[in-house]
């Protein structure tokens, strides 16, 4: 995807920004038509197909791609692939800052206007995570409830499915809030791994799909594996290069996403190993020679300068972004990382890192990762 700084904005005016996006949905058109041609039928859309499209600031309308948008998701819904998307960490319906929340909230409208442009139905969904704690799990989540009863448009809640995470809230946390408010549940094997509940996952897995079947929307599920030879919970919290195995207690009839290092490689791997869909020769590459145990996921502000040792912030803009859990000199997180007081830190203001300058991902290479189980056999999502 195309993305942008917030000094790009102020440089080349909102209109270069709306190009971007403009691009993001053209090379749309070839991810798909590639997930087509290698029995790929279920995909993550990027939250950064519009960049800073939510902003407080520089926050913008998708109206004026409409026509596009339309375009891109009829071709999706021709081949009958379903296509969702996960907001990124600093959408925290949970937030003690109001401010936060109704970030969190035009961070929502954003990824539902864009799949209701497209035209994508109920299947389409919104998934995101519980959040920080803020201390005070309990008041957290009642903040959480309200969030979702009382300020998220219909529209938005329709398509809001929430997944259980490897630190603060598990699977079991998650559904009693998403019974109550009839939210799906998206259930992740790897974070049940590393923060798991008092009930098995194939009754955790039975009650979710019990509200997915009652919302008229297809069971989903994630699948992913901590890197080979992780030891510490920084370590395994990192996704592996590719899945070696489908979990025993698959349901007959859902959809899987397979989260990877590899992305497609990761689904074609299975393929072969299950027998599952042909795959062409010409689209596999050979996975890496050997895997790290680094997370490369977020850290706190304050915790990369104090790693730094120079007690500098990284540079800061005011869009939604991603910071690696490693310091600039390569060491690892430290496990005892408090999640809280990282989301505290990235709330105001969270870097955005991408660059500035176009780069387009090449169509030969879509973020794409998913198969469809159903009867006794998996099988591409069809």
């Amino acid at each position: 995807m195309v993305s942008a700084r917030i000094d790009s904005i102020k440089k080349n005016g909102i209109d270069w920004v709306k190009a971007l996006g403009t691009r993001n949905v053209q090379d749309l058109f070839h991810m798909i038509q590639w997930n087509e041609d290698n029995n790929i039928k279920f995909m993550r859309l990027s939250s950064e197909m519009f960049p800073f499209a939510s902003h407080d600031k520089y926050g913008y309308s998708l109206d004026y791609c409409a026509d596009l948008l339309a375009q891109a998701g009829a071709l999706a819904n021709k081949y009958g692939h379903r296509l969702t998307v996960h907001p990124g960490q600093y959408t925290q319906l949970g937030s003690n800052k109001p401010a936060v929340i109704e970030s969190a909230i035009r961070e929502l409208e954003y990824h539902c206007q864009m799949l209701d442009l497209m035209g994508i139905g109920p299947d389409g969904v919104m998934i995101i995570h519980g959040g920080g704690v803020y201390d005070d799990k309990a008041a957290t989540i009642k903040r959480i409830k309200q969030t979702i009863s009382n300020k998220l448009p219909q529209n938005v809640r329709d398509r809001l499915v929430l997944e259980n995470d490897e630190l603060c809230y598990n699977a079991e946390d998650l559904l009693a809030i998403c019974e109550e408010l009839d939210v799906p549940l998206v259930f992740d094997y790897h974070h049940d791994m590393l923060n798991p509940s008092s009930i098995p996952p194939s009754a955790i897995i039975a009650r979710a799909n019990a509200i997915f079947a009652k919302r008229g929307i297809r069971p989903k599920q994630h699948l992913s594996e901590p890197r080979p030879g992780a030891v510490t919970l920084m370590e395994r919290r990192a996704h592996a290069d590719r899945c070696e195995n489908l979990p025993a207690d698959l349901p007959d009839d859902m959809d899987l996403m397979i989260e990877a290092k590899d992305k497609e490689q990761a689904v074609l791997h299975l393929y072969r190993m299950y027998g599952l869909a042909e795959v062409k020769h010409e689209s596999l590459r050979p996975p890496a020679a050997e895997q790290t145990k680094e997370t490369k996921g977020r850290k706190s502000n304050k915790r990369a300068a104090a790693k730094n040792g120079d007690g500098k912030k990284k540079k800061k803009g005011k869009g939604k972004g991603k910071q690696d859990d490693e310091s600039e000199d390569g060491e690892e997180a430290e496990e005892e990382e408090d999640l809280d007081e990282a989301l505290d830190n990235m709330e105001d203001e969270p870097t955005y890192v991408a660059d500035a300058e176009p780069q387009i991902l090449s169509p030969a290479t879509p973020s794409s990762r998913s198969t469809r189980r159903r009867g006794a056999r998996s099988i591409p999502v069809a």
